[in-house]
């Protein structure tokens, strides 16, 4: 039975004054599937003379209530807000199944929407994280009436979340515990020392990554064990994502919204650089992009200062009427929102400024390159660390560091939102360093940076990381950028190889992550390597076998060496831009 509340309330949000309207607001309707399930939804109505309106579409695994504030909001301004449970989440029937049914459960939603005495026809989505990665898997089915989507730190299966690098974190336990059944499981999945003593438990008694459901909940939780039976970025993770062919037909406007500091940025630019890469030119003149200095929930709710960063006024974004300016040019023919002055829209730190540009590539021009060595030095001790040169060594070296799957002190890790606020992890076992000269001006840095490493070791498979930082002339540092890899996956995630010990192999590092700062004069570079051995992340044991199975009886200690020559150099390559 369909039920109505018809409220009078006065909107009054934090940054909005408005005068006291009625809202139309419709809870529980029952949106059919072709399967016969159905999902709920809360619709807001806007109080007018019209009889139908431009829609707004939220598609969440975080249950309706979530959106209360912006459904009111965009009903006073002339739209039909919808938030949609998905399958199996709040008042929708059917088994919740992360990502599987989202993509077509998504394309039936619109056509019910469309067909709605209220719909004029056209529709847009909006929405951050997983509501961000749902319109991507939507719009892979084409519905005719989705005019347009605005997906903001869209995650990236099997790129990003519920693994990156190959290497699977124990948060994806935790986010299916937050997600599981009708209700939101906030407080358990906020609960820090429940899930630290876990993890713990977990690290210290060397439990295989398979049971680490049974760990925390005492029985096998089914999506964890489909995601860990899927190591490689096989097709059950491609699947997920729109094919090539898919970009091509894309042809509606898109706004994709990103920031530096986003933990799903790797899964925003996948989509965002798949469709430049194959979209047609409409499709790709109608794409903008917005990339700011942006933690995860700093995506919708944009701040000035950051785990011990502070930036202008300027980079805190109003962001609900970013979107609804968007949404009336897209859905209401009204001017292309002011802010977008190009197609690409960074913001550079530092300098406190949004810059504006036609093209991703643009908004670098030059590239630093600095080649690895250590004539008089192992790169272990900050006070004699290897070097960063802009020669190539003239001398064939070696620096050696270990990784022991069975030492319980962990080693440094830049897994997590926080890693811009991390201490250089400088003097650190399983670690080396190296450092460049005082940079002699300036240095505007905007892009990815790149490391390729020539390396060997005693073990098939291991796990790396890299990292990039500044240092100033008073001492302070300054995050630039991370990645880390399996190394079975050196050659792509869809191709594990294991490497043959003993024998040199070559590593690319191409940190996922862009961002846009400037480097002080006389500051310099500072580029870690490390293995990975961290509580939170799923244990590599050096084996080569199936990562989740392995047990301590399978440990290898990993002794890994990076090589430094003149005929095969060891390199870090920095995107800059010269005109800053």
């Amino acid at each position: 039975m369909k039920q109505f509340l018809i409220v009078s309330i006065l909107l009054i949000f934090s940054n909005i004054s408005v005068n006291a309207q009625e809202i139309d607001i419709q809870l529980y309707q029952k949106v059919p599937m072709r399967d016969g399930i159905e999902l709920s939804a809360n619709i807001y109505l806007p109080d007018g003379d019209k009889t139908s309106y431009p829609v707004i579409l939220i598609y969440t695994p975080y249950v309706n209530d979530e959106a209360v504030e912006r459904g009111m909001y965009f009903a006073k301004e002339g739209y039909v807000f919808i938030t949609l449970d998905l399958r199996g989440r709040g008042n929708s029937e059917g088994i919740y199944r992360p990502f599987e049914k989202d993509g077509i459960d998504g394309y039936d939603a619109i056509q019910w929407i469309s067909k709605q005495p209220w719909c004029n026809g056209n529709i847009g989505m909006m929405g951050g994280s997983y509501r961000g990665m749902v319109q991507w898997m939507t719009l892979k089915n084409k519905p005719k009436a989705l005019k347009t989507i605005v997906p903001t730190a869209s995650v990236g299966p099997g790129i990003d979340f519920p693994k990156a690098g190959g290497i699977f974190s124990n948060y994806s336990l935790q986010w299916l515990n937050f997600t599981g059944g009708n209700s939101r499981n906030d407080k358990l999945f906020g609960n820090g020392s429940f899930w630290y003593n876990k993890a713990s438990k977990k690290y210290k008694e060397f439990i295989p990554f398979k049971d680490w459901d049974t760990l925390a909940f005492n029985e096998r939780n089914p999506v964890f064990q489909t995601w860990i039976s899927h190591p490689d970025f096989d097709s059950y993770w491609q699947n997920f994502y729109p094919t090539s062919q898919d970009y091509q037909a894309f042809d509606i406007p898109i706004l994709t919204i990103t920031g530096y500091f986003d933990a799903d940025q790797p899964g925003a630019m996948t989509y965002y650089e798949q469709h430049m890469k194959y979209g047609n030119s409409n499709g790709k003149s109608n794409h903008y992009i917005i990339l700011g200095p942006w933690s995860h929930g700093g995506t919708r709710n944009p701040e000035t200062k950051l785990g011990g960063l502070t930036f202008g006024d300027n980079s805190k974004l109003d962001m609900k009427k970013l979107h609804l300016d968007w949404f009336n040019w897209t859905l209401k023919n009204e001017e292309k929102p002011e802010f977008l002055q190009d197609r690409v829209s960074y913001y550079m730190m530092d300098q406190n400024e949004w810059n504006y540009t036609n093209a991703l590539e643009n908004i670098s021009n030059n590239t630093l390159t600095y080649y690895l060595s250590s004539p008089q030095s192992d790169a272990k001790l900050l006070i004699n660390p290897g070097r960063l040169s802009t020669q190539k060594p003239s001398i064939t070296d070696v620096d050696s560091f270990t990784n022991d799957p069975l030492d319980t002190e962990e080693y440094p890790s830049y897994e997590g939102e926080d890693y811009y606020m991390a201490p250089i992890p400088m003097e650190e076992k399983g670690s080396i360093l190296y450092v460049s000269d005082a940079l002699t001006e300036a240095t505007a840095i905007a892009g990815r940076f790149e490391v390729g490493l020539q390396l060997s070791m005693n073990v098939p498979d291991a796990d790396m990381q890299v990292a990039l930082y500044t240092v100033n002339q008073v001492g302070e540092t300054k995050y630039i950028g991370a990645d880390m890899i399996r190394l079975r996956y050196r050659e792509g995630l869809s191709q594990p190889k294991p490497v043959q010990p003993g024998e040199p192999f070559f590593c690319t590092f191409d940190t996922p992550y862009i961002t846009a700062l400037t480097a002080e004069k006389g500051s310099r570079f500072i580029l870690t390597i490390a293995g990975i051995n961290s509580m939170y992340l799923q244990k590599n044991y050096s084996s080569g076998k199936e990562v989740s199975s392995e047990t301590k009886e399978d440990a290898k200690k990993a002794i890994i060496n990076v090589h430094h020559s003149q005929e095969k150099p060891s390199y870090i390559k920095i995107p800059v831009d010269s005109k800053k």
